[in-house]
């Protein structure tokens, strides 16, 4: 299997979602980015965006304290599906690594 997975998205928090902590005792922090920008495709520009679930599992749920609703943010991690079952295992959530405030 290839470790390839890598992801960097910069954008605004949109929503902030409370912590969780899982059955294991592991706190567990989403929130949703929202991303905009103009990328080129095929020599054309377009506009782009969308909207993801950003995770923060166990010590790195602590990175989300003082973010706020609005703010600009860098995030890094690995792509994973939402779940294992029914329509979560077709959406896509980003599991941070690093998490830094722009503004």
């Amino acid at each position: 299997m290839s470790d390839g997975n890598h992801c960097q998205l910069t954008g605004v928090v949109v929503r902030l979602e409370k912590t969780a902590i899982t059955p294991a005792g592991v706190p567990r922090q989403r929130f949703w980015l929202e991303h905009r920008s103009r990328q080129e495709e095929d020599g054309h520009p377009r506009e782009v965006q969308v909207r993801l679930a950003v995770v923060l599992v166990g010590r790195k749920a602590e990175l989300i304290q003082g973010l706020k609703e609005g703010q600009n943010v860098r995030v890094a991690g690995f792509l994973s599906r939402a779940g294992y079952k029914g329509e979560a295992r077709d959406r896509v959530q980003l599991i941070a690594e690093t998490l830094e405030p722009l503004d």
